[in-house]
């Protein structure tokens, strides 16, 4: 059965934004909420400062983890961009995704339009799901 995320139009807007202000560089973040609706976009900020990997110490990812559990929430995707490449999970962020519990979003700045994927990882693999922005 295919899993269809509920996004709002307004945390979508936010994820969009977070992206164009850290071009040339990927953004990255945590979205959260329960039963595939999206409720809260947690910015994190990339200490790498580039265009094609993200890397948030621990400490920073279980501040906003904690802040998200108490809210109720669960964390549903880890966000990232990617500035001038297709929304599609790379090698390397199928092999260090660190949770399958935890899908994938990527939203790509390569077209005029930014085009937004959300992933279920298993097993180094991904298979897309639906997004409702509403």
């Amino acid at each position: 059965m295919e899993k269809i995320i509920s996004l709002p139009n307004d945390i979508y807007e936010k994820m969009i934004a977070e992206g164009e202000n850290n071009l040339p560089d990927e953004a990255c973040g945590l979205l959260a909420g329960y039963h595939h609706q999206v409720r809260s976009f947690w910015p994190l900020q990339n200490q790498l400062k580039s265009s094609t990997r993200f890397f948030v110490p621990k400490e920073m990812v279980t501040t906003a983890v904690k802040s998200i559990q108490n809210r109720k929430e669960q964390v549903l995707a880890i966000f990232h961009t990617h500035p001038s490449t297709k929304p599609v999970p790379s090698q390397f962020d199928l092999i260090h995704h660190p949770n399958e519990e935890v899908d994938m979003v990527i939203i790509s700045y390569k077209y005029q339009i930014p085009q937004i994927k959300w992933y279920q990882i298993k097993n180094k693999t991904y298979k897309a799901c639906t997004i409702n922005i509403n």
